[in-house]
């Protein structure tokens, strides 16, 4: 879905994105596109392409005028934050990490192999809303997804039951909660974002909503899905915040799309701050 192709003259193709849609088509240097799209909980596992299908008589397109042979379907993450919540409460005691893993909605982009971008659009559609204090808060996406923690030792219950066909014992909110996570976690549209919390101070940190910056993180290939560089978000003895992108165990993987490095630890310092204002209640 993500490789570079070369379309014929005058014939529309279509990307199927989990529900959503995207179309290009090349007349010489004229470029036209469609999207359509959808919100973000009506997401559904089906994703393909790019394949040849015209799009609906009444969607809006856009044009672009530029020279070039092949095109390719580039996700990247969105430049706003996005924001989700846990499940229940979550406290992360001195000494303990836990770890996340989650489905981000990315922006779609069409680019030349020569890298310009002809077309830029969400295809899932989500509300905003305001993370943080009033002056040095974030305008963030709001995501309808609940975490669970996963822990050392833990026997991977959450996952057993996500490739289980069989039901597992469990009270009805969890099963539901991991029900949804599994229908995001299966969609190939979707980049898939693991988050590491280390506590290393002294006090108990208060996770109840979690604001994840992936503006500073690349995305991979890996069997045909799509997943980021590892956020570690460090508390310290201090009471400082550390965070970090870890590429190590992507180091080896297909790059689909590569993040601006400029004054990186600058900008996790100031989010630090923030992030770990917002976790601890202060």
């Amino acid at each position: 879905m993500w490789n570079y192709f070369e379309p014929k003259d005058t014939w529309w193709y279509r990307w199927k994105l989990d529900g959503a849609s995207i179309w290009v088509r090349k007349n010489g240097e004229e470029w036209r596109f469609a999207l359509v799209s959808i919100p973000f909980k009506l997401i559904q596992s089906d994703a393909r392409g790019p394949e040849q299908a015209d799009p609906p008589a009444d969607v809006s397109i856009s044009l672009a005028v530029a020279s070039g042979k092949k095109v390719a379907l580039r996700p990247h993450p969105s430049l706003i934050p996005y924001l989700v919540s846990a499940r229940n409460d979550v406290k992360i005691h001195p000494g303990t990490e836990a770890w996340f893993t989650i489905a981000l909605p990315p922006v779609m982009r069409i680019e030349l192999e020569a890298g310009h971008a002809l077309f830029e659009g969400s295809p899932f559609t989500t509300t905003s809303t305001w993370f943080g204090d009033k002056t040095s808060g974030n305008l963030c996406l709001s995501l309808p997804i609940e975490l669970d923690p996963e822990c050392k030792n833990e026997q991977g219950y959450a996952a057993s039951y996500i490739s289980s066909d069989e039901a597992i014992p469990a009270d009805s909110l969890l099963q539901e909660s991991l029900q949804k996570a599994a229908r995001y976690l299966a969609c190939k549209s979707l980049i898939q974002c693991r988050i590491v919390v280390r506590n290393k101070s002294k006090e108990v940190l208060d996770l109840k909503r979690l604001a994840i910056f992936t503006d500073l993180m690349n995305v991979y290939e890996k069997d045909g899905m799509l997943i980021s560089d590892t956020v570690v978000i460090t508390g310290t003895a201090d009471g400082s915040l550390q965070t970090n992108i870890d590429d190590t165990s992507c180091k080896k993987l297909k790059k689909i799309y590569s993040a601006p490095k400029t004054g990186l630890n600058e900008v996790l310092i100031k989010r630090g701050v923030s992030f770990l204002r917002s976790i601890t209640g202060l």
